[in-house]
Formats: C-alpha cells, structure tokens, sequence
C-alpha cells in the first residue's frame, strides 16, 4: 500500500475471521471484496489462538493455526492484496491468554515451586483474592473495575488475575501483566513480529482492559512501534466506550482511529442509526456525531462504524442503515458476512453502489467535513453536505427515515445545479431544494 492516509480515501473495511475462510480462500476473494467497494482487509486474531473469542485466546502469537493456512500463506495474503492496493489489517489481542499457553502452563508450575522465572512475569500474581490494583487511570486504563477477578491456581499455589471469561462464561484467562519490563519486552516484539509481515495497521483488542497499563506503556509497547513502520493504521477496540474521551486515546494514545460509540455501542442496545429507523426520527444522529466523532476528526483522527448484523431489519431499513454510516463520516466496517447475503439482486447491489460511491468521491472521505441542512421537517428526515478537504467537491445527501414516500424540502440559500451520484442526472433548483423519496429511501447529488 501508498504511505498515503489510505484509511481517509478507501474507507471500507471487510472483516474476515480465517477461521470461517481460511486464507488461501480470502485470497481468492480479494477482487469479489474490492467490488464492494473495500479498500482493506481486517484478519481477525491471525495467531494461532485455543478458540474462545473466535481464538482470540492466544498459544502462540507466532505461527498461524493449521486450520486456516501458514505464516506463508498470510504473507501471500499481505502482497496479493498490496497487487490490488487494499490493505490488510490485523485485530490482535494482546491483553489475555489461553490457559492452555504453554507460558501460562509454565508460569504456574514455576510459580508453585517458588521458581521466578520469565514466564511467571508474563502473568499478574497474587497470595489473596483481595488485592487491589491501581485505579487512577479509570476510565482509560481498568484494571479491576468491573467484573474482573482473582483466580486461583492449585498448581501455582497462587491467585492470577482474570477479567475474560469465554464465551460460555466458564474458563478465567489470564490476564498478562503490562505493568512489568519483562512482558513488555514481549509485548513489543511481538509486535514488530506482525509489522514486519508488510501489514498496514492494527486493531488492537480492549486495549483499555490491559492490566497495569498506562498511556507510556501503551505508547512504548504497542502504538509507537506500529507508526515506526511508517504511516500505519491503528485502532484501539473498546476504547472510547466507557465515557471515555476518545480524542484522548488519538492524542495521549497514539492511535488514529476509534470506534464512533457516540453513535452505537454494540454491548449494549445503544444505537442512534437503529433507533431512528424504529422510531423514524433521526434528530438525534446529528447531536451524537457532533459530540464524538467530529471530535476525533477535529483532533487528527477518524472514526468507524458499521451495521450490527444481530439486531433485526428490513432489508430496506438495512439498506438506509448502511448509507446513513456510509455518508455522515465514518470509516465503513462490515462483516464478510455482506458478501454472502441472501438478498435479491437489486438490493444487494444497492449495498455495493453505496460502498463503492464513497472510494470514487473524495467528499466522502472519512475525514471530510459535514455540514447539516435544515429540511422540512427534522424529525423525519436528515440531510446535510460532505465537503472534501480540498474544497473542490460537494455532495448533498438526503436521508428519508419514514416508511412512507415523502416530499422533502432541503433549505439551501442561492440556485443550485446537482448532479445525481449514481444516474448523472442533472436537476436545478433556484431556491430550496425538493425531492420526492422513496420509503427509507436517500438521494446523494454533487453540487
């Protein structure tokens, strides 16, 4: 890939779990996913990990699992899709391991037998359960807040920390221990490991939970290395969800990107795109995208968001869903899943035209700025301008949130000439701009 800020101008990520496709497949994929409209590839915990989280859970973070292809193999990932100039990202979790590792497995019986060992500093110990940690970097750096725990070790005759607990709720991994040199060290070679296979950024899982962590660490082990290689894509996952500021992990953290959970979080049923779909008042998206997301941007960095697949629409209400995140700022994520879909044509490749729109039109850059027009009636309806940074390109996009077909009226001073994103049809207006739109229907004009 260019050093340029690929992410600002191909603002479309897929996300792939090699589990599900293995990497010989997703090679194969690589012209189907860039015909919508991505410009990268998320490979979700390419480590070879046990199977809890998806494998997050890691045993070695230095080989790929057999299951889903060779370290060979993600290398010839990486340069087939630098051929085509997508970018390949990794999502790395870097907080927790399997129980299974063979360094925690050491770690234990080291500890048990009173031997200090490197392995046993990889793990954060305790002789009691009612050890409290540090607290004063809440809420960017956790530590024991929430439901963490001490888990205790008959074979370490000793307790060690644990804040995940699988998805069926019922194994402790344990947590890896930042506040100390030597895991640090690790941390970081682990890091340059994954960076020198050519990638082009990383996504690094809950970094905020990372035990014994601070804004040096963090720097020094894990985001200062991605940017050494040059100019690098990096987001911290989770953070910026605990009224957290999120402009402080852009400039304290070092990363350029967070998640927009000023619009959803998907922990919770906090989602302003879906509410307004529902409740067909889409007010409220504009306060939150002023609140978080133009922060971040005003401060250097980006944002990203993407559909929730698990939260039930028509397919409709999907469709205005995708172009209402895919319009108002954000950098795009979705899952593989979207290739897949199930769907008539015609609406699928409604999907793929709004994706590819925003790689071919620098106002839609994930950077660029926007403006909010008043309509007839804001409550129903949502409308505002993408401008480029360069001032050479407007897009006017109109959003109708009402299952109905609707008459709207944008106010906008002066006589305009738009040209229609996807027809090239040409329309003028001498004063206030109106459009009829279809049922959760949107229009998108350069002007």
């Amino acid at each position: 890939m260019s050093t340029d800020v690929w992410w600002e101008k191909n603002p479309v990520i897929t996300r792939f779990n090699p589990r599900q496709k293995n990497l010989k497949r997703i090679i194969a994929m690589l012209d189907e996913v860039k015909s919508w409209g991505s410009g990268a590839i998320e490979i979700f915990a390419p480590y070879r990990g046990y199977g809890e989280y998806s494998g997050l859970d890691v045993l070695d973070y230095y080989s790929v699992d057999p299951a889903f292809g060779t370290m060979d193999d993600f290398l010839e990932l990486v340069k087939a899709a630098h051929k085509k100039n997508m970018a390949i990202i990794a999502f790395m979790n870097m907080g927790y391991s399997s129980i299974h590792h063979p360094a925690f497995v050491k770690a234990c019986q080291d500890k048990g037998q009173g031997i200090e060992s490197t392995e046993t500093h990889y793990f954060v110990w305790s002789d009691t359960d009612k050890k409290v940690m540090d607290r004063s970097l809440v809420p960017y750096f956790m530590n024991d807040a929430g439901d963490g725990h001490w888990q205790y070790s008959d074979v370490a005759r000793s307790y060690y920390w644990v804040k995940w607990r699988g998805t069926g709720n019922n194994v402790d991994l344990p947590q890896f221990n930042f506040g100390d040199p030597i895991w640090q060290d690790e941390c970081s070679k682990v890091i340059k490991y994954w960076m020198e296979t050519g990638i082009d950024g990383m996504i690094i899982d809950a970094v905020n939970w990372y035990t014994n962590c601070n804004w040096e660490i963090n720097r020094r082990t894990m985001t200062d290395i991605v940017l050494s290689y040059g100019n690098k894509f990096l987001q911290p996952e989770g953070a910026g969800g605990f009224n957290d500021d999120p402009v402080s992990w852009i400039k304290q953290g070092g990363y350029n990107c967070v998640q927009d959970y000023g619009m959803a979080i998907w922990w919770n049923d906090h989602d302003e795109v879906r509410k307004a779909l529902k409740n067909g008042d889409p007010s409220g998206i504009e306060k939150s995208l002023a609140s978080y997301r133009d922060k971040v941007v005003a401060a250097g960095g980006v944002t990203y968001l993407g559909p929730d697949w698990g939260k039930p629409l028509s397919n409709q209400q999907r469709i205005l869903e995708v172009a209402t995140l895919a319009t108002v700022g954000e950098m795009f994520h979705q899952e593989a899943l979207m290739l897949e879909l199930d769907w008539p044509e015609d609406n699928k490749n409604q999907l793929k035209r709004i994706l590819c729109m925003l790689r071919e039109n620098p106002a839609f850059n994930s950077g660029a700025s926007r403006i909010k027009l008043d309509t007839n009636d804001d409550r129903k309806y949502y409308a505002f301008i993408r401008e480029s940074a360069d001032k050479t390109q407007k897009i006017l996009v109109v959003l109708n949130f009402q299952d109905s077909i609707e008459q709207i009226q944008v106010s906008s001073k002066g006589r305009h000439k738009l040209v229609d994103v996807f027809t090239n049809e040409l329309s003028e207006f001498a004063e206030n701009i109106s459009l009829t739109l279809r049922p959760y229907g949107y229009k998108f004009f350069v002007d």
